[in-house]
């Protein structure tokens, strides 16, 4: 169900089931602090692995998310910078970064939340998932926790992942060795580089999708060698996403009495 055909009873299971899942999360994170430790950090040095420039700006936007989203994605980009990721110490997007919230500094954005668009605090931080992702994708890390978008906006060939703090996570780790990230906004820009002096392993990445109507199903099967061995042969990824037809956010829906309805502070206007 779509936030905006719900009625006021499902919107508090909703938040029922949504407070129960973040408090065992949360509990996760007690019970196996191991696989949920915040990284150690240090400078980013050695052999550059892997390096991207990733785009900011989504045109057609609205121009006060866009401006929240840039501002969010560069707080986020210091908090991941000179993280250092090792097999027995992956990386957890949110153990990294810790909460999106107004008193750390975060802004309004575009956050996609159960088939909808909706203005949120620390909207536009998948854009860092997202990098993350490809990350581990292309030079075939660990996939320990992964989670898709319930709508299909970004480049039908791109590497995807959501969040939500702190229940939809993503967990990365390097198969050998350890990894630094370095990463920053320059302008407009994302730039993403992996310092690491391991052995790489080679890496196959097989696509397959179909269109149905409004809908579109993605398969990635990866297959992974290492030292000459197959380490890896699985589907990485299984989505099925939502194609809008026109992108709405409560800032331009039509649908007024909308439960779920959120309004964008007169400061944030």
């Amino acid at each position: 169900m779509e936030l905006r055909d719900a009625g006021p009873l499902a919107l508090a299971l909703r938040r029922a089931k949504l407070g129960l899942v973040q408090a065992r999360r949360i509990a996760r994170w007690v019970r196996e602090p191991a696989a949920f430790a915040p990284p150690p950090r240090t400078t980013p040095s050695g052999p550059i692995v892997y390096q991207r420039r990733i785009p900011i700006a989504r045109t057609g936007a609205d121009a006060r998310l866009e401006a929240g989203k840039r501002h969010n994605v560069r707080l986020a980009a210091t908090a991941f910078h000179g993280v250092a990721i090792a097999p027995d110490r992956p990386l957890s997007f949110w153990r990294t970064l810790g909460a999106a919230t107004a008193a750390r500094g975060f802004s309004w954005g575009m956050e996609l939340r159960s088939g909808c668009a909706v203005p949120a605090i620390g909207g536009g931080l998948c854009l860092v998932s997202n990098a993350l992702f490809a990350i581990a994708m292309e030079l075939g890390w660990q996939i320990l926790e992964r989670h898709g978008h319930s709508l299909a906006l970004a480049d039908p060939g791109a590497l995807d992942a959501t969040v939500a703090f702190p229940h939809v996570d993503l967990r990365i780790a390097p198969r050998s060795g350890t990894a630094s990230l370095a990463m920053a906004v320059h302008g407009d820009v994302l730039v993403v580089a992996v310092h690491h002096d391991a052995s790489l392993p080679h890496v196959e990445l097989e696509r397959t999708q179909r269109e149905h109507g409004d809908t579109r199903d993605t398969l990635i099967r990866r297959r992974v060698w290492a030292d000459g061995a197959l380490v890896e042969d699985r589907v990485v990824v299984a989505d099925r996403q939502r194609i809008p037809q026109v992108l709405r956010t409560c800032l331009d829906c039509n649908q007024t009495a909308c439960h779920a309805r959120v309004e964008l502070p007169e400061h944030a206007r």
